[in-house]
């Protein structure tokens, strides 16, 4: 029997921008459906929410797409060249491995935890099909990242096919 032999995979230089919008609509709508499950815990709460995931994001673009060879280019997230408007470009060799992107990331993975566990909580003051949609709602759409990113953005990544994007690798079947 023959050994299976994977094609080598063209990285893009820019994205589509159908994969970019569908990428950038994910993102908006599981921010905008966290806002609206961490809002049963009052106005402060959502504004708070709203606040850390703008936060992550900015942190991400001046940390993480400073160091990326998408930078001032059309990213499969759309950052990398929002970023190269209000940011300097950095070292590319450090993307994935300083600690200031590091901590960026991490807070990006928080703000996906922190609708969850509130929704969660939320069920215990009282399962309602509401709550139970909003849940759902969320995990639905973080799941679509995941995949999207994962299938399509991660395994045509440059970073990724360098080896410094630990979350890429995953992405990328060889």
């Amino acid at each position: 029997m023959k050994p299976y032999r994977r094609r080598a995979v063209t990285c893009y230089e820019n994205y589509p921008t159908r994969l970019v919008a569908l990428n950038i609509l994910e993102v908006l709508a599981a921010m905008a459906v966290g806002v609206i499950i961490i809002a049963h815990f009052g106005l402060g709460a959502a504004l708070a929410y709203a606040a850390l995931a703008l936060l992550a994001v900015a942190l991400s673009m001046a940390f993480g797409c400073t160091r990326c060879h998408y930078y001032g280019r059309l990213c499969g997230t759309g950052l990398g060249r929002i970023a190269s408007l209000i940011f300097e470009k950095r070292d590319e060799e450090e993307f994935g491995s300083s600690f200031s992107q590091i901590v960026s990331w991490t807070l990006v993975g928080i703000t996906l935890i922190v609708p969850i566990a509130a929704g969660v909580m939320a069920l215990q003051d009282g399962v309602t099909s509401l709550h139970l949609l909003w849940l759902g709602a969320f995990l639905g759409l973080v799941a679509a990242i995941g995949v999207t990113h994962s299938k399509l953005v991660c395994s045509r990544c440059h970073q990724a096919k360098e080896k410094r994007c630990s979350l890429g690798r995953l992405g990328r079947s060889a």
